[in-house]
């Protein structure tokens, strides 16, 4: 998958108008200067040739240097990787939990106060978009009550957790709306199950019947949800690093598209289709381990 992704994206920045030439060199370059930009980077070669010459880099995490910053592509990524995985991460993690929490207590209470009151407040935080949510936290805890800083990634440390309150708590609106939601409606599918009515009939406490046949059967669609919404974050990276001023991988890359800067356009986004490519086995195995009609149809098969 990612030899597929890496030629596709090599092929389209190849065939894409404005090459690398004229980014280097810049508008006001003389023809010499670009043929010998040219024959410097070897833009010159057939595509195959080209694409061959990038995948002997690749294997050795060589993505070259910038156009933009003339910095190697892996220490600017890195960079920028030390503010985007910790926000990711955080804002992934509380929204998982909280969501699993509110989702079973939702479900539990079906048609009651609390269900209620949680099945709005999903909606109208599943309806907002993220941007505007940014905007509103900020205007809100930032500019109004002072709380946190507004823009930036900070100096380090609890400088840069302070300035990723913000970003992060916008992620977790949005994501805690989908994964209650979600929650929920696995939840109350395994509810009106037969054999949780049959554990029920039998004494069974609550408390047991939640663990060992609601959890256990909801579990895996919540852990597919998880590893989509992981994977959705991505697209939000541009939104929330974009309206708080965040030195992330999201602002490298629309800068990066602004220069013409082909290699970190590159790294970035065959890192991001790596990332969503390692996300998608991890849930592949959880779904394994989780469901035992998938192991079974797998010794089947075999």
């Amino acid at each position: 998958m990612l030899l597929v992704v890496s030629f596709a994206l090599f092929s389209l920045i190849y065939l894409a108008p404005g090459g690398a030439d004229q980014a280097l060199a810049g508008p006001y370059a003389s023809a010499e200067q670009r043929e010998a930009i040219r024959q410097l980077y070897r833009l010159d070669d057939q595509l195959l040739t080209q694409y061959l010459h990038y995948l002997r880099s690749l294997l050795v995490l060589d993505f070259g240097d910038s156009f933009l910053t003339r910095e190697p592509v892996m220490v600017s990524l890195a960079r920028a990787a030390g503010v985007t995985v910790p926000l990711m991460l955080t804002a992934w993690s509380v929204a998982m939990a909280g969501g699993a929490a509110l989702g079973v207590m939702s479900a539990l209470r079906r048609g009651g106060r609390v269900d209620r009151f949680v099945s709005t407040t999903v909606v109208i935080g599943a309806s907002t978009p993220l941007f505007a949510t940014a905007i509103i936290l900020t205007w809100l805890l930032g500019i109004e009550a002072g709380w946190f800083p507004t823009m930036g990634s900070g100096d380090g440390g609890l400088d840069t957790a302070r300035h990723l309150v913000l970003p992060a708590l916008a992620m977790i609106v949005v994501l805690l709306a989908a994964a209650t939601r979600v929650t929920r409606s696995a939840v109350l599918e395994v509810l009106d199950e037969e054999h949780v009515t049959f554990a029920r009939s039998r004494g069974v406490s609550p408390g047991r019947v939640l663990w060992d046949d609601v959890l256990r059967n909801a579990a895996v669609p919540l852990v597919t949800q998880a590893g989509g919404m992981l994977i959705a974050l991505a697209g939000g990276l541009v939104v929330v690093e974009s309206v708080f001023g965040l030195d992330g991988i999201g602002t490298l890359l629309t800068s990066a598209i602004a220069a013409r800067d082909v290699p970190m356009i590159q790294a970035v986004a065959l890192t991001i289709a790596a990332a969503i490519v390692a996300i998608n086995f991890i849930v592949d195995l959880a779904v394994f381990g989780l469901d035992p009609r998938v192991r079974k149809g797998a010794w089947g098969r075999g």
